[in-house]
């Protein structure tokens, strides 16, 4: 996989694929072809999906993981706020 950087966008891409990722916006490619354009999170979801590779996974681990945290600390909270 090659990664690249431009000013403030993050370029990845891998076999057919190309992701690109500035500030919280995404763009995914296939085949120089743009198919999704969005919320940079779902692009990066959609990119490891289509990549189907272990070691893209891996490169992105630490964001899948610090996305889950963030899911469960939200999802404590609001537990915490019925109950009271």
């Amino acid at each position: 996989m090659d990664a690249c950087t431009t000013r403030n966008t993050l370029i990845y891409a891998h076999d057919k694929y190309k992701l690109e990722i500035n500030k919280d916006k995404g763009k995914l490619y296939a085949y120089d072809k743009l198919i999704f354009q969005g919320f940079a999170f779902k692009a990066l979801m959609m990119f490891i999906d289509f990549c189907d590779d272990d070691n893209v996974r891996w490169k992105f681990q630490s964001q899948l993981t610090m996305r889950e945290q963030c899911r469960f600390k939200e999802r404590n909270k609001n537990d915490k706020e019925k109950t009271l």
